[in-house]
C-alpha cells in the first residue's frame, strides 16, 4: 500500500492491520466521507477508541480527499523520520495539518529549520514534540523571532540547540512577551551578555 512504501510496519501495529475490522460509520454524507480517511487513522495505530475524537477534528480540519490532502501528508511525516507514535502524536494535536500545502508552507518550515542548523534526526524530534510549529509562517514569524534572538547577542549554534530543546520557544509571541521579558531584565541591571547567556540557557 501506499504507507508501505520504503518502510515496513513493524511489531503490534503490522499484525493488527491483518486482522483490524474496518470502522462502522453512521450514514450520514459527510461522516462516509470521512471513511478512508478513518480507515488511514486505523493503518497508522490509531485504536478505535481513538478514532472517533480524532475523526471529529478532521471533520472541520481537511477536506477528506484523502488521495489528495492525506496520503502526502503522511508519507511525509514518516519520511522525515518519524516513528508511528511520533505521527500519531502529531495528527492528534494538529490534525490542521492536513489543510496546509505541503509544498507551499511544510516542507519549506523543515528546510528552514536544515538552514539554522537543525540536523534530520532533530527535526523528527522538534515536529514530534511541537506539531504546531508547523503552522507557522517562516517570514512572518520563524525567521523574525531567530534573527531577533542573532540580534541580541546569541550565537546560531546556541539558537539551533534552544530550537531542538525548547521548539516551543518559536511559539512565543516576539512583541507580546520576548522582547518585553528581555527589556525587563535590562532594566533592572542585567547586561546584554549576561542576558543573552541566560536565554541561551
Amino acid at each position: 500500500s501506499w504507507l508501505m512504501t520504503g518502510r515496513e510496519l513493524r511489531g503490534p501495529l503490522a499484525a493488527g492491520l491483518a486482522c483490524r475490522p474496518r470502522l462502522a460509520l453512521q450514514s450520514s454524507s459527510s461522516e462516509a466521507a470521512l471513511s478512508p480517511a478513518t480507515e488511514h487513522l486505523l493503518s497508522i495505530g490509531f485504536s478505535e477508541g481513538q478514532v472517533p475524537k480524532v475523526a471529529s477534528r478532521f471533520k472541520q480540519a481537511f477536506n477528506p480527499d484523502v488521495e489528495r490532502s492525506v496520503k502526502p501528508v503522511l508519507k511525509w511525516l514518516f519520511s522525515l523520520g518519524l516513528s508511528d507514535l511520533q505521527v500519531q502524536k502529531v495528527v492528534s494535536n494538529h490534525s490542521i495539518i492536513f489543510r496546509s500545502s505541503l509544498d507551499e508552507y511544510l516542507k519549506p518550515i523543515v528546510q528552514w529549520l536544515t538552514e539554522v542548523g537543525i540536523s534530520d534526526d532533530q527535526i523528527a524530534r522538534v515536529i514530534a514534540r511541537y506539531p504546531s510549529l508547523l503552522s507557522y509562517s517562516v517570514e512572518a514569524k520563524l525567521k523574525p523571532t531567530v534573527q531577533w534572538l542573532l540580534d541580541i547577542g546569541v550565537g546560531e549554534a546556541q539558537v539551533a540547540k534552544m530550537i531542538a530543546t525548547f521548539p516551543s520557544l518559536l511559539g512565543c509571541s516576539l512583541e507580546g512577551k520576548l522582547k518585553p521579558t528581555v527589556q525587563w531584565l535590562l532594566d533592572i541591571g542585567v547586561g546584554e551578555a549576561q542576558v543573552a547567556k541566560m536565554i541561551a540557557t
